[in-house]
């Protein structure tokens, strides 16, 4: 990643980045938003420290919460224009890192690598 990358995401700590990959996941097919709950759930936090979180992500300018369009008493929380460009350039940047790493392994070891981190994955995230 370059300076100028780094600067990008500057300020955001590893939580926040967490949540805005998270959040980015979850809206593949819900582009209205999710609601907070999910969010919560999803990154194994309570709702209360999830809700700060969101806000501090909506005082930065990177999630919007907008009324739920399915149940008026609840909102749903979604990535904001500015949200989705500092999403692009953390994964264009953390994705050229790995992809010049990775060149250095052979295939074999780059096989294996990808084994080993989809197990270790659905252990944590299965149970």
């Amino acid at each position: 990643m370059d300076e100028n990358h780094y600067q990008k995401i500057m300020g955001l700590s590893v939580r926040q980045m967490n949540a805005l990959g998270a959040l980015n996941r979850l809206m593949t097919n819900r582009h209205e938003g999710i609601p907070l709950k999910t969010l919560a759930h999803h990154l194994r936090m309570s709702v209360p420290s999830t809700s700060l979180l969101v806000d501090s992500m909506v005082k930065k300018g990177l999630f919007d919460r907008k009324e739920n369009p399915r149940d008026r008493r609840s909102l749903c929380i979604r990535l904001s224009e500015e949200g989705e460009s500092r999403f692009q350039l953390l994964y264009n940047g953390m994705k050229k890192r790995l992809d010049s790493l990775f060149g250095i392994l052979s295939e074999q070891d780059q096989e294996d690598f990808c084994r080993i981190v989809d197990t270790l994955y659905t252990h944590v995230y299965t149970k």
